[in-house]
């Protein structure tokens, strides 16, 4: 009896042992540092000043490149390398259906703003906010019949944590 307790100790022991030297898979992702203070949050950020007028939001933009994102983060929805989730339903879209919304809707040139889902960290050591974007979706500009911006749309929505494998 006792060599049956030393022997399953002994398993117990070395199972474990081997299961915590494992290497991450290389995909996995790692979590940020910090105490978690949004988990998540979601906000809305305009990418395309719809009132060339606007100084304010002329000033605030002028250093962004987002038609940059929407082109690359578009192309590797296209291609199947990020998952696209209709914003509606959650239904994972197939690659037509994302190519068609893409299309029917010019989200390349008429994006105007881009909706964040994100974990929000405080790191208290460093005193840093640090962001962890997981989801993502742009909003596209509708207008009335005399060009006037009535709103935007949702397109689609790419979760950052699900890349295809």
């Amino acid at each position: 009896m006792k060599k049956f307790y030393y022997t399953s100790t002994a398993l117990i022991i070395s199972g474990l042992f081997l299961f915590s030297c494992q290497n991450k898979p290389e995909n996995s992702s790692t979590k940020t540092e910090g105490e978690l203070i949004a988990d998540p949050i979601i906000y809305e950020v305009i990418v395309k000043n719809p009132n060339l007028d606007d100084e304010w939001l002329n000033e605030c933009l002028k250093n962004t490149n987002s038609s940059y994102l929407i082109v690359q983060v578009l192309k590797e929805v296209k291609a199947g390398n990020l998952k696209a989730y209709d914003y509606y339903d959650n239904h994972e879209l197939s690659i037509s259906e994302i190519k068609q919304i893409i299309k029917e809707n010019n989200l390349n040139e008429r994006t105007g703003k881009i909706q964040f889902e994100e974990n929000w960290y405080w790191d208290k050591n460093l005193l840093q906010l640090k962001k962890e974007v997981k989801k993502l979706m742009f909003g596209f500009e509708i207008y009335d019949a005399t060009g006037k911006l009535r709103g935007y749309k949702a397109s689609f929505v790419v979760d950052l944590e699900r890349v295809s494998e």
